[in-house]
């Protein structure tokens, strides 16, 4: 949800898309690389500049929050 805030998708349906674009990424190999090449290959095909230490930082913050979640459940 944060890199379609960050690509100007509007909440709701078309950033929970995306959302879903991104973690299907994540079946392609093990790892976190195929997540964090597809959200940087598609915010800089909109030109946004970002770099892999704040990718891999918000896919942190991410994780922690979804492990917070579950151990709320």
């Amino acid at each position: 949800m944060w890199a379609a805030a960050r690509l100007g998708l509007p909440a709701g349906e078309e950033a929970e898309a995306y959302a879903k674009a991104v973690v299907a990424a994540d079946f392609e190999a093990p790892g976190d690389d195929d997540v964090i090449n597809k959200v940087r290959a598609d915010l800089e095909e909109k030109g946004i500049a970002v770099t892999e230490a704040e990718l891999r930082s918000e896919l942190e913050r991410a994780a922690a929050e979804a492990r917070r979640q579950i151990a709320q459940s």
